[in-house]
């Protein structure tokens, strides 16, 4: 590995500086830190794009695997009375902690219930611990660059799955599984799959500052782990208090 690559595949240059993804932090520190395969990670690729292109107000034509996903979104969004007041701004939006030197790119911004705070999306087959510490990081970073009439109050995971039904036993199997694992139900039976059907989860996260803190804690873990790649990075600013101008 080189060093442009380390810095392509762990962080992000903002300003002519480069600083370490909350991502690539909070993938080290998980206990789920494994390799999901090309199939699982397109499969999420296709649901951001495809939920970010919504929220920005384009029509597109979607590609129609992943449709009954993004219909259990829309009947997510009815229901909570999702608003993205500003989608230019607040979709897909990469923020940075100037002080803390981490960025990061959240999935949205939004109003859930009156309430603004942060969204994530996830495509995971199960909420994960990680999450935690990734959306603290994501909220301070947003805060520190956002107008204060708009300071994310809370933050949530969306997480969006997609599985076919047994018709007899209602085991369910998700189409993106390369492996054809099968879930729940009689092992027994010998399963007739009804349709894709979407499904969502719907999560608040509470105890910010205890998960921020925590998530500073690991970045330092990581720095350390990676000291010797760090070390080489001439614009890498850890030690440095130069203001990053957004």
């Amino acid at each position: 590995m080189t060093v442009d690559f380390f810095k392509q595949k762990y962080g992000h240059e903002v300003a002519g500086l480069w600083m370490p993804r909350v991502t690539a932090i909070t993938s080290f520190v998980s206990k789920n830190n494994v390799f999901w395969g090309k199939s699982g990670t397109d499969w999420g690729t296709l649901v951001h794009k495809a939920v970010a292109k919504l929220l920005q107000g384009e029509s597109n034509m979607q590609e129609p695997r992943i449709l009954p996903s993004l219909n259990a979104f829309l009947e997510w969004q009815r229901a909570v009375a999702f608003e993205v007041l500003n989608p230019k701004e607040d979709v897909e939006r990469l923020v940075v902690d100037e002080e803390h030197m981490y960025a990061g790119t959240i999935d949205v911004a939004g109003m859930v219930h009156g309430v603004f705070g942060l969204v994530d999306l996830k495509t995971s087959s199960g909420m994960r611990e990680e999450y935690a510490l990734q959306t603290a990081a994501y909220v301070n970073a947003y805060n520190k660059s956002a107008q204060r009439t708009k300071l994310c109050k809370t933050r949530w995971i969306l997480r969006i799955d997609q599985y076919a039904k047994c018709q007899g036993c209602f085991a369910k199997q998700r189409e993106r599984d390369e492996s054809g694992r099968v879930l729940e139900g009689n092992p027994l039976c010998n399963h007739v799959w009804g349709p894709q059907q979407g499904q969502v989860e719907f999560k608040e996260l509470e105890n910010h500052e205890h998960d921020l803190q925590a998530f500073l804690s690991a970045k330092e873990v990581w720095e350390w782990y990676n000291r010797d790649w760090l070390g080489k990075i001439t614009n890498y600013p850890r030690k440095t208090t130069q203001k990053i101008l957004l």
